[in-house]
């Protein structure tokens, strides 16, 4: 009884470590964040004073293996432990499609005040799936917004 068990025990072990073919070729999603923001550049924000501008910088990352599909994505920037606002207008900033490869994912920031400066700030982007939420990846890195 005890080999007998113990046999079984084994295979099932076996078994479940076993992956399924598609499962051993699907890679896990990762994002890499440039280190390097973009210079500061006017942004009006749309529904702001028209012709009022404030600094803004746009910080760019790449996903490798994102998932086929809509994705959603989350970008945020602190600077002075300080949060920004997205320094976009466009509906649907935060949706991307990918095609199971590489995709280019970048986010504008601007804060009203105390505005943005050159220096150190903290960038972080997550893929998040568009039906259950579940995340894909995410990413923090230091960033430097150069003069």
């Amino acid at each position: 009884m005890y080999k007998f068990g113990l046999a079984a025990l084994t295979v099932t072990t076996m078994v479940l470590a076993a992956a399924s073919p598609a499962a051993a070729t699907t890679a896990r999603t990762s994002i890499t964040i440039d280190r390097h923001a973009s210079e500061l550049f006017p942004f009006e924000p749309p529904a702001g004073e028209p012709g009022v501008t404030y600094p803004a910088t746009s910080v760019a990352a790449t996903a490798r293996n994102c998932p086929a599909g809509i994705v959603l994505m989350s970008a945020s920037l602190v600077q002075d432990d300080l949060p920004t606002l997205w320094a976009t207008g466009g509906r649907g900033a935060g949706e991307i499609v990918c095609d199971g490869g590489t995709v280019e994912l970048t986010m504008a920031f601007a804060r009203i005040a105390p505005a943005l400066h050159p220096g150190r700030a903290t960038a972080r982007f997550a893929l998040r799936d568009w039906d259950t939420g579940e995340q894909f990846a995410e990413s923090t890195r230091t960033v430097w917004i150069p003069c």
